[in-house]
C-alpha cells in the first residue's frame, strides 16, 4: 500500500521517481494513508518515548512562513554555525530525506525549488508525527513566551497531525460509540451561539416536535434529507436542544443532520500564515477545546506506552484488520466501508456461484458416468463432442451470445439482460420474487458452469474409464452383482476422488470467472466489484478482494480435504496422531 500509488506530492515533485503515475488527489491519499496506519512504523514503535519538543518547534517555523521567506532563510542555513538554531533546523531538514538537500542548499540557483520542498517534507513530517507531535504543538499554543507567528505555524502543524478533530455528524450506520464526539464538537459551539438565538415560543416549539419526530420515523435517507428544508436557521436551537440533551440515537442523528446542514462546520481550525490574532484566538479556544478531554489519549500512561510498542504499527493493524475483516474506508468520494461494500457482493455473487457449483455437479458427473460406460459408442461420441465444444467457449463469450439471442430482442426475448430483480420486485410475494430471481439468474448461472461443466465431465469420464478397469470391479459383475450397483456402488465412490481434487481450484477459478460475466450481465456481486477498483484504482478494496480470493482458495482446500474422508473411508486423519 505505501507503493500503491504513493504519495501524489511526492510524485508531483519528481522525487519518487514515478512522477504522474499516480491520478489518486492528496486529499484521498491522506484518508486512505491514515486508515491503513501508513503514518506508523513499521514493526515496532518507540515514537512515545520520544521528545518531539524541538521538531515540532521547528516544524511549526517553517510552517509559518511562505516559499519566499524560507528562500531568505536559506543563506543562514548554509553558513549555520555548530550549536545555533539555524544548525538545528538545517539538521531537522536534513533528516527529512530531502532530495539533493546539501547540494541545493550550496547552490542559491535552487533556492525556491528548495523551498517548496522543504514546505511539502514539513508538511509530511507533520502527518507522519501524528499522535506523538500533537501535545508538542498544543504546548506552543499554550506558551505565553510564543509569538503569533509561531502559533501560526503549530495551529497549521496540528491540522496535518489530527484528522477532523470534530466530528459533526453520525456515519451511515450510526453506533452510540459516535455520540461523544459529535456532542462535543456541538457543544462547543453552543456554549458561543447560544446568545445569538432566539427562544422559541411553545407554539412553534410544538410544531417543530411533530415535525422531527416525523423525520425521526422516516426510513429513507432521500426523503430524510428533503425534510430538512423545512426548516431554517432560526429552528437550530431546538435541533441543539434536542442533540445536547437527553435523547434517543435517532434524535441525536437527526438533529445532527439538521445542525449540519444549516450551521456547517462551526469551528474553525485552520489558520492562513498572515492571520490576525484575533483569529488566532478564536481557533486556539477550538484546539483547547479539542485537546483537553483527550490528554489521556495523548500523553498515554507507561503501560499503554509499553503495549504500543507493538500494537501501534502497520503490523500489529494489519492483522488486525485481516482478522476481524475491517478493511478501512474506500478510496473513493463515498468513503464507505470496505467490509460493508465486500458483504453487499458476496450476498448476490454467493447464490450464483452456489448454483452454478450444483449445476456443474449435477450434470457433469452423470454425463461422465454415462461416457464412461457407453464408452466407443455413439452416445459417448456425442456427448464427448459436445462438451469439447462448450469447453472451447469461454464463459463472457457465451455471454455475449446468450445475450444477443435470448435478451435483446433481434431473435428471442426471452429473459431479462441486466441485473437480478425486476423494478419493484422488493414489494413481491416470497414465491413471486424467488421465480423472478432464478428467472434473472438462469443465463448468468449457465454461463459460470458451462466452462467448468465440459471439463468435469469430461474428468469423471476418465476417472470412472480408470476404476472400471479394476480388478474388484471385474470381481462383483462375476459375482452377479446388478450393473446398476455396480456402478454407482463400487465405480462411482472411487471415481470421485480425482473428481474431488478439482474443488480446490473449482470456487476460486468460478470467482474470477465470474468478473467478466457480472460486468455483462450487470450484476453487482464480487466480479463487477473488483472490475470497478480496478478500473477506479481503489486500492483498499481491491487489496480485500484479493483476502476474500486467498481465503476462498483455503477453504476450497479444506473441503476437499474434508470429502475424501466421507467418500474414501480407507483415507482417514487419525493416523496423524
Amino acid at each position: 500500500m505505501q507503493l500503491a500509488p504513493g504519495d501524489p506530492l511526492l510524485n508531483q515533485m519528481g522525487s519518487t521517481g514515478v512522477a504522474g503515475q499516480s491520478s489518486q488527489t492528496r486529499e484521498a491519499f491522506l484518508i486512505q494513508k491514515r486508515d491503513l496506519k501508513l503514518d506508523k512504523p513499521l514493526i515496532l514503535n518507540f515514537n512515545y518515548f520520544r521528545d518531539y519538543t524541538e521538531p515540532v518547534h521547528i516544524a511549526a517555523h517553517y510552517a509559518s512562513m511562505t516559499d519566499e521567506q524560507i528562500v531568505a532563510e536559506l543563506p543562514a542555513l548554509a553558513d549555520a554555525k555548530p550549536g545555533s538554531p539555524e544548525a538545528a533546523r538545517r539538521l531537522f531538514l536534513k533528516r527529512l530525506d530531502i532530495e539533493g538537500f546539501d547540494r541545493r542548499l550550496a547552490d542559491s540557483d535552487h533556492g525556491y525549488r528548495l523551498a517548496k520542498a522543504i514546505n511539502c517534507y514539513v508538511g509530511i513530517y507533520c502527518e507522519d508525527t501524528g499522535v506523538h507531535g500533537v501535545s508538542s504543538a498544543m504546548a506552543i499554543l499554550d506558551a505565553d513566551s510564543m509569538d503569533l507567528q509561531q502559533k501560526v505555524g503549530a495551529i497549521r502543524c496540528l491540522n496535518r497531525m489530527v484528522v477532523d478533530p470534530f466530528v459533526y455528524t453520525y456515519s451511515r450506520y450510526p453506533t452510540n460509540e459516535e455520540t461523544r464526539a459529535i456532542v462535543s464538537a456541538w457543544s462547543t459551539w453552543w456554549k458561543r451561539a447560544e446568545p445569538t438565538f432566539a427562544k422559541l415560543d411553545l407554539g412553534r416549539r410544538e410544531a417543530l416536535e411533530a415535525r422531527f419526530e416525523a423525520l425521526v420515523a422516516e426510513t429513507s435517507r432521500g426523503k430524510l434529507f428533503a425534510g430538512m428544508e423545512d426548516f431554517d436557521r432560526d429552528d437550530m436551537r431546538f435541533f441543539a436542544e434536542k442533540l445536547l440533551g437527553d435523547s434517543t440515537l435517532r434524535q441525536k442523528v437527526v438533529a445532527s443532520l439538521g445542525l449540519r446542514l444549516y450551521i456547517g462546520k462551526p469551528l474553525l481550525i485552520d489558520v492562513p500564515r498572515d492571520a490576525d490574532a484575533r483569529l488566532v484566538r478564536e481557533v486556539m479556544e477550538n484546539w483547547f477545546a479539542y485537546f483537553e478531554p483527550r490528554q489521556n489519549e495523548y500523553v498515554p500512561d507507561i503501560p499503554t506506552k509499553l503495549w504500543a510498542v507493538v500494537a501501534d504499527t502497520q503490523y500489529a493493524y494489519m492483522v488486525k484488520r485481516l482478522a476481524t475483516f475491517n478493511f478501512g474506508r474506500s478510496a473513493l468520494k463515498t468513503r464507505e466501508p470496505v467490509s460493508d461494500k465486500i458483504v453487499a457482493a458476496v450476498i448476490v455473487s454467493a447464490p450464483l456461484m452456489f448454483m452454478a457449483s450444483i449445476a456443474i455437479y449435477l450434470i457433469a458427473v452423470p454425463l461422465g458416468i454415462i461416457c464412461a460406460v457407453n464408452r466407443g459408442k455413439w452416445i459417448d461420441r456425442f456427448i464427448s463432442l459436445s462438451l469439447f465444444l462448450l469447453y472451447s467457449i469461454p464463459p463472457f463469450v457465451a455471454g455475449m451470445l446468450f445475450l444477443l439471442f435470448f435478451c435483446y430482442g433481434s431473435y428471442f426475448k426471452w429473459f431479462p439482460m441486466l441485473g437480478l430483480h425486476s423494478e419493484g420486485a422488493e414489494s413481491f410475494g416470497f414465491l413471486h420474487y424467488l421465480t423472478d430471481y432464478l428467472w434473472h439468474a438462469f443465463l448468468p448461472v449457465i454461463c459460470l458452469s458451462l466452462f467448468s461443466l465440459a471439463g468435469m465431465a469430461m474428468y469423471a469420464r476418465t476417472s470412472m474409464l480408470d476404476v472400471i478397469g479394476q480388478d474388484y470391479i471385474r470381481t462383483a459383475r462375476a459375482k452377479g452383482v446388478p450393473e446398476s450397483k455396480v456402478i454407482m456402488k463400487h465405480g462411482l465412490r472411487n471415481a470421485l476422488i480425482p473428481i474431488i481434487t478439482l474443488f480446490s481450484g473449482f470456487l476460486p477459478a468460478m470467482l474470477g470467472g465470474s468478473v467478466l460475466v457480472e460486468f455483462l450481465f450487470g450484476i453487482p456481486g464480487m466480479g463487477q466489484l473488483s472490475w470497478l477498483s480496478i478500473e477506479q484504482k481503489d486500492f483498499p478494496t481491491l487489496m480485500a478482494l484479493i483476502y476474500i480470493d486467498a481465503i476462498v482458495v483455503m477453504v476450497s482446500i479444506l473441503l476437499t480435504d474434508l470429502m475424501y474422508v466421507f467418500v474414501d473411508p480407507r483415507i482417514s486423519f487419525e493416523s496423524q496422531g
